[in-house]
């Protein structure tokens, strides 16, 4: 990649976000139907945090594990 390239060039347009309000298996879904690894999380239509496929296995995980093991 050129150091000078703008950001314009390389980005999105066509956005895939997750509300705050939508729940894991929203998200799970819109990872593995657009094969993106990354999702905005907004609120209205502002950007409050970004979900990674990373994030939603390591909570997946958490989740099928039993805090007594």
């Amino acid at each position: 990649m050129k150091r000078r390239t703008p950001v314009s060039t390389i980005m999105s347009r066509d956005i895939i976000a997750l509300n705050r309000t939508d729940d894991l298996e929203r998200a799970e879904l819109l990872f593995k139907r657009h094969n993106i690894r990354h999702i905005p999380v907004v609120s209205g239509e502002v950007i409050i945090g970004m979900l990674s496929y990373t994030d939603l296995l390591r909570i997946s995980f958490a989740d099928a594990v039993d805090e007594d093991e």
